[in-house]
C-alpha cells in the first residue's frame, strides 16, 4: 500500500487506553518501524470525543444526542536522527517515545489539558 502512495493509520498502542483518564499509554514500535523501514514520513493524529459515542470496550452506540468528535493532524514526526542508523530495538523505543510525545501534546491541545507526567 505504501509503494503505491497509499497512507495507512497504526493505533501505535496497539488496544484501547486503560488510562482512566483516557490518556495515551506508552506505544509499541509498528508504526516507527514502518516509517523507518519504508522512508515515509509519520504523521500523528488525534482524537478527542469517540468515547461518548461508545464507551471504551463498550458494545452499545450512543447516537443520540449527536457528539462532537475533534481529529486533529500535527506535523510530521522528525525521524531525521534515526534515519540510516540499525532499525534495532534501542531506536525503535527511542522514536515511539518521540511519536508518543506527539500524539500526547496534539490530545492535550484538543483537551485543553495537561496529560499525566507519566504514561
Amino acid at each position: 500500500l505504501i509503494e503505491q502512495g497509499g497512507a495507512i493509520i497504526v493505533y501505535p498502542e496497539g488496544t484501547l487506553t486503560r488510562d482512566p483518564d483516557l490518556w495515551p499509554m506508552r506505544g509499541k514500535t509498528g508504526a516507527v518501524r514502518i516509517a523507518l523501514e519504508n522512508d515515509v514520513p509519520l504523521i500523528p493524529m488525534a482524537h478527542w470525543g469517540t468515547q461518548n459515542i461508545m464507551a471504551r470496550y463498550g458494545k452499545k452506540l450512543r447516537l443520540i444526542p449527536p457528539s462532537r468528535v475533534d481529529v486533529i493532524v500535527g506535523d510530521p514526526v522528525d525521524l531525521s536522527p534515526y534515519r540510516g542508523r540499525p532499525i534495532d530495538q534501542q531506536t525503535l523505543v527511542a522514536a515511539t517515545e518521540l511519536l508518543m510525545q506527539h500524539i500526547t501534546a496534539l490530545l492535550e491541545e484538543i483537551r485543553g489539558q495537561q496529560a499525566p507526567e507519566t504514561r
